[in-house]
């Protein structure tokens, strides 16, 4: 049984909860954040053993196995390093880290500690998505890729009006990057590797980039990156070849079902994943396995992307002129 303590209270801790109840495995030792009201309905509702609003008190605690670091984006290295020094395997959420500096360190740190330190990058553990990279060599050549992952924000009307959340707050390392965006280039990397050359083209309004196009060059191919949380559109990713397409219309950070289809009109649907509901079940299953078996090489190799994500991004944010200060 791995003991999980939680360290933050907003919407993406019932759905590590639920994902996580499902692969079974998982016990919730404790939780902090400071809005005590979230954390009480939370222990209430979960049976999580205790909660405080003093961070500290689950980071040190003896019983834990391990911390699920879910606080806004410009918190993780400082929580996750605290949970490092404290002897702690680190599940931290997306975008794992502000910089790749922040994140060689962490990565670092937890090598000499023998820890786990993983990065909650869904898409990489479905198997769709292990599907459509071993599909890749029926395309041919790769021409071009496109993604529109956009979403209008439930928090962009209250941004607008001067209601700065942490998901638009610059200095915490918010905007439309950091948030969808990572997703796209997380999917992309997996696919075909580090870029050639990336470059953004944000939409700035409050010193964030409120949506943006990332472009991705591959020298033979370009990829287009769409991250939009100012403005909605369907959601599509396709990867063209010279001998067919593929083509989903899912986020890029989900895939549930996608399509292969042949310049003959041959076409087939792919839907691998076990819980479409519940796309963080492999994830958190994968996880599992890790933390079970001590594998610290497997924990490793998922570290070396998520340093090559994060220099992509880091090099984006570089020439859309971004920054967290």
């Amino acid at each position: 049984m791995i003991n999980v303590g939680i360290i933050g209270s907003g919407f993406i801790v019932p759905i590590f909860i639920e994902a996580t109840k499902l692969v079974k495995g998982y016990r919730y030792a404790g939780i902090a954040s400071p809005v005590e009201e979230q954390l009480k309905a939370l222990k209430e509702k979960y049976n999580i053993g205790y909660y405080s609003t003093d961070n500290d008190v689950v980071l040190s605690d003896p019983k834990i196995d391990v911390i699920y670091v879910a606080v806004p984006n410009g918190l993780h290295y400082e929580i996750a390093k605290k949970a490092l020094e404290n002897n702690k395997n680190v599940i931290v959420e997306k975008p794992f880290t502000a910089s790749y500096e922040e994140a060689k360190e962490l990565i670092d740190l937890a090598k000499k500690k023998k820890k786990i330190i993983f990065d909650a990058v869904t898409l990489l553990h479905l198997p769709n998505y292990a599907k459509i990279k071993s599909l890749l060599p029926e395309l041919g050549d790769i021409k071009m890729v496109d993604i529109n992952f956009s979403q209008y924000s439930s928090r962009y009307d209250k941004f607008k009006n001067g209601i700065i959340l942490p998901a638009f707050d610059y200095k915490q390392a918010g905007g439309a990057l950091m948030d969808l965006g990572i997703y796209n280039i997380n999917f992309v990397l997996g696919l075909f590797g580090m870029p050639k050359k990336s470059e953004y083209f944000p939409n700035i309004l409050k010193k964030v980039d409120t949506s943006g196009v990332l472009v991705l060059g591959y020298g033979k191919f370009k990829v287009s990156c769409i991250a939009a949380k100012d403005c909605k559109a369907p959601l599509s990713v396709c990867i063209q070849g010279d001998k067919g397409y593929i083509k989903s219309d899912d986020a890029s950070s989900v895939i549930n079902t996608f399509r292969h289809v042949r310049n003959d009109g041959s076409e087939k649907t792919y839907a691998l994943n076990k819980y479409p509901d519940c796309v963080h079940y492999h994830e958190y299953l994968n996880f599992r396995n890790i933390f079970n078996k001590r594998d610290l090489k497997k924990a490793q190799e998922l570290n070396a992307f998520t340093l090559k994500t994060m220099k992509v991004r880091d090099e984006a944010l570089k020439s859309g002129k971004i920054s967290f200060k």
